[in-house]
């Protein structure tokens, strides 16, 4: 079965159901039957999720065959905030760091981001290579502090004390999954007395980085 148009720019755009609902001020119920396609949201609501996710409302409700990113602001054209940048996540395997919360300086960023993703977020530098091409090393992610995750989520982890960044999955033992994006990269399995005997716990979900990765597109009038 196709997956529900909602549903995917959804999880594209990095939030779970829960998040749609607090944005768009309905229950994660009625998130969870528009993706099921129970029922459909009316305008307002299409018009919310079109902004939440950045993309059109044709491209949501399957009118626009062709998904294009939409154009977005340089951060110098928009009011910045400062947020603070905390030790360096690590990308990799085997890499100790601080403690998530440990401040190391400050950045800029556009106050967009804070009305987007909350007051609670903070920034941290990207090592290592097991992300790509979705986080590139030296990239600041924008993350938010919480131990909660869907499957898919892109989470920075404590594994025995290491910190590291992958997609969480839950495995069919009740354990978990960490899943790097890059193929080369092994993808590591904890059962659930590992979970207990590593103290495995997430630090925080990691929500886009800056800057963006942008990719070329081919010209409209040449298609």
């Amino acid at each position: 079965m196709e997956e529900n148009l909602i549903s995917k720019f959804r999880k594209r755009a990095g939030y779970s159901q829960k998040e749609v609902a607090a944005a768009l001020h309905v229950t994660p119920s009625a998130v969870s039957s528009w993706e099921a396609g129970r029922y459909s949201p009316d305008q307002q609501n299409l018009s919310a999720l079109a902004d939440l996710f950045g993309v059109t409302v044709d491209a949501l409700i399957g009118r626009q065959t062709k998904i294009e990113p939409l154009l977005k602001l340089e951060p110098e054209f928009e009011e910045e905030i400062m947020l603070p940048i905390v030790a360096s996540l690590q990308c990799g395997y085997n890499h100790c760091a601080e403690p998530i919360y440990t401040e190391i300086g400050k950045s800029g960023v556009p106050k967009s981001f804070a009305k987007k993703y909350g007051k609670d977020i903070v920034l941290a530098y990207a090592n290592g290579k097991s992300m790509l091409p979705t986080i590139r090393p030296g990239e600041l992610m924008v993350c938010y502090p919480s131990d909660w995750w869907d499957d898919g989520t892109v989470v920075a982890i404590i594994v025995n004390d290491s910190e590291t960044v992958k997609r969480i999955y839950r495995a069919e033992d009740g354990g978990i999954d960490l899943i790097p994006d890059n193929q080369e990269y092994k993808i590591m399995h904890y059962t659930p007395q590992e979970i207990d005997d590593y103290h495995i716990h997430v630090l925080a979900h990691v929500i886009t980085t800056i800057p963006p990765e942008i990719k070329p597109i081919p010209r409209r009038d040449r298609e």
